[in-house]
């Protein structure tokens, strides 16, 4: 059985020759910037009729307080259009993040397999999966949102906190304490549900069964899965922190650098963690055997 620094060895040495395992991500970002930048353009053609004249002039909108008058003339009728374009720009994004989060393990998955990876791929593996990728994600999330118990306790303390009639350090620490445990519930989760997307597109499974898929892979594999998502993680928390500490106190430099590591971040290490996560699915579930694979090193 292939070990876990030799698997990262190998999927970086396969990556290295795939180059284009780079494009679902691309896409998906591109696709995502266009959804975002039309559901804005329509929420301003939606409040345009409570505009006046003024609008026109964007740079004294917050001295000229337009906004407050904007919204203190609409009514909930009103403001009915924008909620709707808005769940419906999350629904369109989870959507073409589905497709395209599924094309990347397909092209991932004939990359491992054939040794070269092709665009075809990424197209046919989405078409396929995308709907059942969405749903998966959908119930992931409605997974971690049950986490959301865990703050109730802290619910009232912070409502007599905001208003400023918490003078005990016993509150704030339920408080915190629930907020914490949120985040640590949330953190084991991702970890235990890491693979599903993986037995999804891999095992052709539906969503209910890719979860089952991905939390019984976790438990024979507990040790791989939690150090493979502990490398992700760190590599992933040293690229965004990394520009902060170079650039501290330049605006521009901070700029750039956030630009360089958000395309580092896309073109580097999505696609390789992609990689990472798809052949250890494949070679612990035998579907990937060495001796049947030619290197394409």
């Amino acid at each position: 059985m292939e070990e876990i620094g030799k698997l990262i060895g190998k999927g970086f040495g396969i990556w290295k020759k795939n180059l284009n395992l780079c494009i679902p991500f691309i896409c998906s970002g591109f696709a995502s910037i266009l959804i975002v930048a039309a559901f804005f353009i329509a929420m301003f053609l939606a409040v345009m009729p409570f505009m006046d004249e003024d609008w026109t002039h964007v740079e004294d909108l917050e001295d000229s307080g337009l906004i407050e008058e904007l919204f203190a003339g609409m009514d909930w009728q009103d403001f009915l259009p924008i909620l709707i374009l808005f769940l419906g720009m999350i629904v369109v994004l989870s959507l073409v993040g589905s497709y395209f989060n599924a094309g990347a393990i397909g092209m991932t998955r004939q990359a491992l397999v054939e040794g070269k990876s092709r665009t075809s791929a990424m197209w046919s593996a989405g078409r396929k999966h995308f709907w059942n990728m969405f749903l998966l994600s959908l119930i992931m999330g409605l997974a971690t949102m049950a986490g959301l118990i865990f703050l109730l306790p802290g619910m009232e303390q912070l409502t007599l906190a905001l208003s400023g009639n918490l003078d005990n350090l016993e509150g704030l620490g339920v408080i915190l304490a629930g907020f914490l445990l949120f985040i640590l519930y949330a953190l084991v989760l991702s970890v235990i549900l890491a693979l599903a997307p993986y037995a999804l597109v891999l095992e052709g499974a539906g969503p209910v069964q890719a979860m089952k898929a991905g939390i019984d892979f976790f438990r024979y594999n507990k040790f791989d899965v939690f150090i493979l998502w502990l490398v992700v993680a760190a590599l992933s928390l040293v690229l965004q922190t990394i520009g902060s500490f170079i650039s501290t106190g330049n605006e521009e430099a901070y700029q750039l650098l956030s630009l360089v590591t958000s395309l580092v971040s896309l073109l580097v290490l999505a696609p390789l963690a992609n990689l990472w996560w798809t052949r250890l699915y494949m070679i612990r579930k035998g579907m990937l055997k060495e001796e049947e694979v030619k290197d394409p090193w």
